[in-house]
């Protein structure tokens, strides 16, 4: 008889929702070690119905969902500091509920949802 062993689970989500190699840092104790925060998969939003990633922290047992977002995006908001258009989304920032954003000269920023750019400096 063949063996044949279940399947490895992805460690995250499809690349076009997921595009970097590293989990979000866990909102319940803010870490950001590689391999600690894991996906677990996708569900749909009990309260709101929209599709979210379910993740797990191994490191303090936190259970979060981030929203399923779909990437790449073609029309990031503009640098704040040197106003270049060149910029990228890096990842999900849970402190601010937003996602963070570098420029080509690696400036850092936060675009909420609700459109609000949080600059570091702001954020002490």
């Amino acid at each position: 008889m063949t063996h044949n062993p279940p399947p490895v689970p992805p460690k995250f989500p499809p690349l076009d929702q997921w595009p970097i190699l590293t989990g979000p840092d866990c909102p319940g104790c803010q870490t950001d070690a590689p391999g600690d925060v894991v996906w677990i998969g996708t569900a749909n939003d009990l309260d709101t119905g929209d599709k979210v990633h379910l993740w797990t922290c191994r490191a303090c047992c936190t259970d979060f969902t981030t929203p399923v977002t779909h990437w790449p995006i073609n029309d990031g908001p503009d640098c704040p500091y040197c106003l270049t258009s060149v910029t990228c989304w890096a990842t999900f920032a849970p402190n601010y509920l937003g996602d963070l954003w570098n420029c080509e000269h690696w400036h850092e920023f936060v675009l909420t949802p609700e459109g609000v750019i949080v600059l570091p400096k702001d954020a002490a």
